[in-house]
């Protein structure tokens, strides 16, 4: 069994997973199935194939992750300047498991290891750092449709104003000061999250963050 995050885990082993599989998706049941050394705090993640992973919630409630992600990402993907995953299956609760679960695409990448303080500066973090910027500002692009600003099951912390991550994004932004060599004007980073945060207030009506006024 993967080891356990959460006090209310939903017990998840290799076993279980290849049995939803094989009893949901009869297609797949010849491919190779093994779980990711770095797998997620919300969903145990297990390579299917090789082009192929399943996605698990870990507590329960989860399906509730799965369905929005169902919903939303296919619809997002066209917008974005980067890989968005695909939802190919979602498999119903069974045998014990009692969440729902996504098969996806798989996408290749790299995870980036943590930046210790005073490393020194990596040229392919600070390109990571500016395609980040590039889906950020995409992702603002997009004009929200209504049915996604009534659904309340979209207003979760990740979809708060900026300002409830004030204080977070202030300590963010000195640590980064202690970086040797760092190309980036973070009092101009500062500058631009007052900015920001200043018509971005919490609001009990918030459903989503919304877009910044076009300048």
């Amino acid at each position: 069994m993967m080891g356990g995050l959460h006090d209310d885990e939903i017990a998840i082993d290799l076993a279980l997973v290849r049995a939803l599989v094989d009893r949901a998706l009869p297609d797949c049941a010849g491919l190779p199935l093994h779980p990711l050394s770095a797998s997620g705090s919300t969903n145990a993640l297990f390579r299917l194939g090789d082009e192929l992973l399943v996605r698990l919630p870990r507590q329960p409630g989860g399906s509730a992750t799965i369905e929005k992600e169902a919903r939303w990402l296919s619809w997002v993907a066209p917008h974005l300047p980067v890989p968005v995953p695909e939802v190919v299956a979602v498999g119903e609760p069974d045998l014990g498991y009692p969440e729902r679960w996504s098969v996806v695409r798989w996408i290749a990448g790299d995870v980036p290891s943590a930046v210790q303080p005073g490393a020194p500066f990596d040229f392919n973090r600070g390109q990571l750092a500016l395609d980040l910027a590039d889906v950020i500002t995409a992702l603002r692009s997009i004009d929200v449709p209504a049915t996604a600003l009534d659904d309340p099951a979209l207003r979760w912390y990740r979809g708060e104003p900026l300002a409830t991550m004030d204080e977070h994004t202030r300590q963010g932004i000195e640590a980064c000061r202690r970086i040797p060599d760092l190309a980036l004007d973070l009092d101009a980073v500062l500058a631009a999250w007052d900015d920001d945060t200043a018509w971005n207030r919490p609001s009990d009506d918030a459903a989503v963050v919304p877009r910044r006024p076009a300048r």
